[in-house]
């Protein structure tokens, strides 16, 4: 009996009430999302600053780093297709909205109550960061509203070229026009990408290694949670989020708990009160966003290669 089957079987066996499984999960979930995914992305940003530092240089560690966080997406998305289910491909689109209001509203805040500088502050000091990569998000984020509009379409059916077409150009397109502009910023704008952003490790491989094995793991919890919640509560989730239950949960909660990373970055970034340290914070909209449309292409890539048509 594999995992999910089991937790079914427990939430339906009588043994427990009904409340436990909901809050049970509820208890692990946030367990995950607000201790050991931050956590171990925050030691994997540390590592991955210090290799790219290293052998790239300095001005492409906020890029490498704000990539870095969205291992989690990209893990949860490729579980959930190894199970034979598209809808692991929402956590990707979705993150890209938490990303914008956590990093713009939230870090800025939590760094203010927290820490002796940064905050909301540094925000109206570095207001043309904040309107360059906010604007930036908010387009990728336009985006990936419709390649995920154009998924939920497809559900039931077999991805074929003909319905994931737009899905495609969506991300495709928001991810070139993403590196021409970040190219251009790094150009015009090389004193904030070449700045002391924080991170002080050397970068080293067993750390990493060991970073990305707990992304995994949590990432193969949360897929069973979705899951076995889909399974038990399918009738009623559905009144409120339609008959693609799995690929909104991922939309909406997952991506929420996969975001968080992005909060734990910019929230130690903004404590800096420099503007190098901004711009990283900052970047965790723009370049994590465009991470995720990449990340999502490469899911229906794969949905469509191997016909996963399972919601």
């Amino acid at each position: 009996m594999d995992i999910v089957s089991f937790l079914i079987e427990l939430a339906q066996s009588g043994k427990t009430p009904f409340w436990a499984f909901p809050c049970a999960a509820l208890a692990v979930g946030g367990l995950i999302g607000w201790f050991v995914l931050p956590w171990s992305s925050d030691g994997m940003a540390d590592e991955v600053a210090g290799l790219v530092g290293r052998h790239l240089g300095r001005r492409f560690r906020p890029l490498a780093v704000n990539a870095g966080t969205n291992f989690p997406e990209l893990l949860l998305m490729l579980y959930a297709l190894a199970l034979g289910k598209w809808g692991g491909i929402a956590n990707p689109l979705g993150s890209n909205f938490a990303n914008i209001y956590l990093v713009v509203l939230i870090a800025p805040i939590w760094a203010q109550i927290t820490g002796s500088g940064g905050g909301l502050t540094q925000l109206r000091r570095e207001f043309h960061l904040v309107r360059k990569h906010v604007l930036m998000a908010l387009g990728l984020w336009m985006l990936s509203r419709f390649a995920m509009i154009g998924l939920v379409e497809t559900n039931g059916s077999p991805f074929e070229w003909s319905v994931v077409q737009t899905p495609l150009a969506c991300c495709g397109g928001g991810v070139l026009f993403f590196l021409w502009w970040a190219r251009r910023d790094q150009r015009n704008n090389p004193e904030i990408y070449d700045g002391d952003d924080g991170f002080q490790s050397p970068g080293r491989w067993p750390r990493l290694i060991l970073m990305l094995l707990v992304l995994g793991a949590s990432s193969a919890v949360l897929n069973w949670l979705f899951l076995a919640g889909t399974e038990l509560y399918k009738d009623d989730l559905s009144h409120l989020l339609g008959r693609s239950v799995f690929a909104y949960l991922h939309y909406f909660v997952g991506a929420l708990v996969t975001s968080l990373p992005e909060l734990t970055v910019a929230v130690r970034a903004f404590r800096r009160s420099t503007s190098s340290g901004a711009n990283l914070a900052l970047a965790g909209t723009s370049v994590s966003n465009a991470t995720n449309l990449g990340i999502a292409m490469l899911g229906i890539l794969l949905a469509l290669l191997f016909q996963i048509s399972g919601e």
